[in-house]
């Protein structure tokens, strides 16, 4: 347990940094997935299979650091923490066994996004359930934090977040014919109106409101990583988007991730 708590110290202020310089880094790099991909990148598998392989450990690996601390007495069970462990679970459960069973096309992910994403993920598990389940204050969550403004708003920022990422995600399959249409397509109408990546907003707003609501250095590391992947994510389809499209995309005037910001 101390060489875990020695390790959790150390991990935070690494990952904050590694945030940084991923953000950097895909300023002059574009990782090869979705809309960017190309073969350059190596030998690649279907898209389903690489976010099944990618999402799924942080599921596995959360839901092993809440039973390690219960069934060995670390910390007593406490719905609070609970709450926010399954809010958590609930977001990778869809992201690892749904949302790839869903996927339309024969797209294809290369195998160093999949380990970059694994290894990414396996540490954000230790970070978020490192927090909950081991090392935030014995006191931090009492039953009154339900109704703390922490949680009431980050909860609502949590949810509008889900429900955006999740509906976008629903409207860029649904334009595919069919299980073998790898085209790109426009999407319009809500939430696309105003920015060309509604999906990715949406998670962004999930993330910021998980760090609102658990009101931890965990969630906002997390929440670094999540603007440093997706910011530049957004750029890169937002480019795409205008290759594919030309005038018909950029008549519409829209921001790449943030309404009226960016």
């Amino acid at each position: 347990m101390e060489l875990f708590a020695q390790f959790y110290t150390y991990l935070l202020p690494i990952m904050s940094i590694l945030g940084v310089l991923v953000f950097i880094t895909l300023q002059f790099i574009t990782p090869a997935y979705g809309m960017t991909f190309n073969s350059r990148w190596g030998f690649s598998v279907r898209s389903n299979l690489g976010w099944f392989i990618m999402e799924a450990p942080v599921f596995f690996a959360m839901l092993l650091l809440y039973f390690i601390s219960i069934l060995c007495n670390i910390r007593p069970f406490n719905i609070v923490t609970f709450t926010m462990f399954f809010f958590f679970e609930f977001h990778y459960f869809q992201r690892s066994f749904i949302f790839p069973l869903l996927m339309k096309g024969q797209s294809k992910m290369p195998i160093s996004i999949i380990i970059t994403g694994f290894v990414f993920n396996t540490f954000n598990a230790i970070m978020q359930g490192g927090w909950l389940f081991f090392f935030s204050p014995e006191n931090q969550y009492p039953i009154s934090w339900f109704w703390s403004w922490q949680f009431i708003v980050g909860t609502l920022i949590f949810l509008l977040g889900m429900v955006i990422n999740i509906y976008a995600d629903r409207v860029i399959r649904s334009m595919r014919t069919d299980v073998t249409d790898n085209n790109y397509y426009l999407p319009k109408g809500w939430p696309f109106k105003r920015i060309s990546s509604a999906n990715y907003f949406g998670e962004v707003l999930e993330w910021l409101g998980f760090a609102i609501l658990t009101w931890s250095i965990s969630g906002l590391v997390f929440l670094l990583w999540t603007c440093a992947n997706i910011i530049p994510r957004s750029k890169a389809v937002y480019v795409r988007y205008t290759q594919f499209f030309g005038k018909e995309f950029t008549g519409l005037k829209r921001y790449k991730i943030f309404p009226w910001i960016y």
